[in-house]
């Protein structure tokens, strides 16, 4: 017999917008946990919900279900979640400087008129910037015996 404040997966699921396999996923990784089995079935107390919630906050804000699992870990301290609150913002802030830069960098390529790429001024500019990575993608070149 299922304790009447418990709730099915697909209560959860419906409460929260989750799919099953997200919470089974959730489960598999350790995030969460259901509280009996009955007849096979999970079964999660309602303090669940909020655990969920916050799960979904810290994935918005781009932290990933391994450091998802550590902020919601035993033991976690304010100073570990802050260590790693700021960490995430250093990687915000790198990760916008990069689309500003691929932003200004098609821009610029919309109002290049070269004829092709050959003659491209953006395409010389990187030329010096990535010749290893143009050695390394170029086929060796074979000597002929004669």
């Amino acid at each position: 017999m299922v304790a009447p404040d418990l709730l099915s997966i697909g209560e959860v699921g419906e409460a929260t917008g989750l799919q099953s396999s997200a919470l089974r996923y959730y489960e598999k990784v350790g995030l969460i946990r259901p509280a009996a089995r009955v007849g096979g079935r999970r079964h999660y107390d309602p303090s669940v919900l909020p655990r969920l919630a916050a799960i979904a906050l810290f994935q918005e804000a781009g932290f990933t279900i391994a450091e998802v699992g550590q902020l919601l870990g035993a033991g976690t301290s304010q100073a570990r979640w802050r260590s790693m609150a700021e960490q995430k913002l250093r990687e915000i802030d790198a990760h916008r400087a990069r689309v500003a830069a691929a932003r200004e960098l098609l821009i610029s390529a919309l109002g290049c008129d070269c004829s092709g790429l050959d003659t491209c001024e953006l395409v010389s500019a990187r030329h010096g910037r990535h010749q290893k990575i143009l050695q390394r993608l170029s086929p060796p070149s074979r000597a002929t015996s004669s």
